[in-house]
């Protein structure tokens, strides 16, 4: 069958590396993003660790980076070529929001380090003979449902093809994103028909999923481990609803935002979040996080994390100076990076982006942005950037940012070491 992100021709890697590696950021065209190696992987190493020491399985997701260089280094590996560290844990699970990300990361299912792949959208009807073939290549493939007809779509399918699907509810926490909280009547119809149909003996429900979006807002750690609580909380109840039901299953809790991820740090033993809840786990406990790997201005709203734990970045060129505009000392200035280069997020913190190299000309900020062109808003005692100069500027958001770029510059000590190309279209 055709695979809808095979027609997509990627640039090639090593005509990249022959051009650009031992560049610096001087030399490099914009707008482009560019990926801060060390930082990347000290990202990647401690939310591994955490997961660890707390005693939970850790599922990551690449939909911020969709690189295969990337997610081998969220697994617990190293870089292509180099030794994997044996102190640094390992994961073998990931999330993907597209299958073009599944297909891309096949390399790493072949060499053993990948056995488990959620497709992390509520299952789409035309791609389940997709679904299908990817299943043909890796051990475990997950999908997502939240309704009664996803399962019986999955149900026709495989009553006429060699299949037994696995499958993640997706529990809402009251925020009205994908999914359907634990207690509404969706719910119990969707176990009806996975336990109690004719779907159940090619449908089997692995475990509850649910993702903290709003935890985007949190004002500190207390309020990310509140977010955290009540993810497990709603998981948690969402299982003791379905062994009801099915007193057999052996149900997987998956859990997880960058923030309540961040601060799962915090947290030493899965004990500690039962406690949190006032009862026991009835599954085992996983979390999932993505953006953390690269991070960007709404974690450091957060405060959770700092800039200078940001990875990813987006380069791009000061191209005029406005004196005085808009009654602002010294002025404005323009940019050649805009909505596509940047994308137009917000978030608690002000501005499309932050510019922080260089940093001897003040605090800019890229206050609007159009199509192609940003324009840079001047904090206190701002002087101007001059004309040709490069700014790095730490994005909004870094998944959206990253998704508009053909590939990614990975830096070491200012000079480029790697190029990434990303997985495209769907």
């Amino acid at each position: 069958m055709s695979i809808p992100s095979s027609f997509y021709k990627a640039p090639e890697k090593e005509l990249l590396l022959k051009e650009y590696v031992g560049k610096s950021l001087s030399e490099l065209p914009t707008p482009s993003i560019v990926i801060d190696r060390a930082k990347f992987v000290e990202n990647s190493r401690a939310m591994l660790k955490s997961a660890a020491r707390l005693n939970a399985g850790f599922r990551c997701h690449i939909k911020t980076h969709k690189a295969v260089e990337g997610v081998n280094v969220q697994l617990g590996y190293e870089f292509e070529g180099e030794q994997a560290s044996d102190d640094i844990p390992k994961s073998d699970k990931i999330v993907v929001s597209t299958l073009a990300e599944a297909w891309a990361v096949i390399p790493l299912v072949e060499q053993g380090k990948i056995r488990d792949i959620l497709f992390g959208l509520p299952v789409t009807k035309l791609r389940i003979g997709e679904l299908h073939e990817l299943s043909k290549k890796v051990d475990n493939v997950r999908v997502m449902v939240d309704s009664p007809p996803q399962v019986e779509a999955l149900y026709e399918y495989a009553k006429t093809h060699d299949v037994k699907w696995s499958v993640f509810i997706k529990i809402d926490m009251g925020t009205g994103r994908a999914g359907i909280g634990e207690n509404s009547t969706l719910y119990d119809k969707l176990l009806d028909t996975i336990l109690k149909s004719d779907a159940k003996n090619y449908v089997s429900l692995y475990g509850l999923y649910c993702h903290a979006g709003h935890s985007y807002g949190a004002k500190g750690a207390k309020d990310a481990e509140s977010f955290l609580v009540e993810e497990v909380r709603h998981v948690n109840a969402a299982a003791k609803h379905a062994k009801t039901l099915a007193p057999h299953l052996q149900l997987h809790l998956s859990v997880g935002a960058t923030p309540t991820a961040h601060v799962s740090r915090q947290i030493n033993l899965v004990t500690d979040l039962e406690t949190a809840i006032g009862e026991p786990l009835v599954g085992t406990l996983e979390v999932h996080a993505g953006n953390y790997s690269c991070c960007d201005l709404q974690q450091v709203a957060t405060g959770l994390v700092k800039d200078d734990d940001v990875s990813l970045f987006l380069l791009a060129e000061v191209l005029t100076q406005y004196e005085g505009r808009n009654g602002k000392s010294p002025g404005e200035q323009l940019i050649n990076a805009g909505a596509i280069a940047l994308s137009r997020e917000v978030g608690p913190l002000p501005g499309f982006g932050k510019v922080v190299r260089p940093a001897e000309y003040g605090p800019w900020l890229v206050g609007k942005v159009s199509q192609e062109h940003g324009i840079l808003f001047p904090g206190e005692n701002c002087k101007f950037i001059p004309y040709g100069e490069k700014v790095l500027i730490l994005p909004q958001h870094a998944c959206i940012t990253a998704c508009a770029h053909a590939w990614y510059f990975v830096m070491e000590n200012d000079k480029v070491v790697d190029v990434w190309v990303p997985a495209k279209l769907w």
